[in-house]
């Protein structure tokens, strides 16, 4: 016999779990955002060691310009809280992989929880159905 609050909980703790894996999910993707986001800084940053005075500069949405670099032994670099501060193009480096090194971190963090979230969900619907399909048979 089919307790119906037994199952109206088990649809509930399913139906937040599912909330909870879009949102991992949706979280997921803003970090691997940063992630290809900061790795673009990183190769610019490669090119301005390597670049001569004259440049072509992105002004974003697929737009460049040329201009000429005036010092490329320094860059200003965000830290936090809309902080920017100057750092030598070692150190921005430097600054721009451990923030690369730390959303890594968290992407590995979210793809485990997803992978969790994934598989009691899986473990769930067979549970569910089955609870589901046993209350119909006992309304008949």
């Amino acid at each position: 016999m089919v307790n119906q609050k037994e199952l109206q909980e088990k649809i509930l703790a399913y139906r937040i779990l599912q909330v909870r894996l879009e949102g991992a999910m949706k979280q997921r993707d803003l970090i691997a955002s940063r992630i290809f986001e900061l790795q673009n800084t990183l190769a610019s940053l490669e090119e301005v060691e390597k670049a001569g005075e004259d440049m072509l500069f992105s002004l974003g949405s697929e737009a460049h310009a040329f201009g000429k670099l005036t010092n490329k032994e320094k860059v200003i670099v965000e830290v936090g809280a809309n902080i920017a501060i100057e750092k030598t193009l070692e150190e921005g480096k430097n600054t721009l992989n451990k923030r690369k090194d730390e959303f890594e971190k968290a992407l590995r963090e979210v793809e485990v929880e997803i992978s969790q979230l994934s598989d009691t969900i899986e473990e769930m619907t067979p549970e569910i159905q089955d609870m589901i399909q046993k209350s119909q048979q006992q309304a008949d």
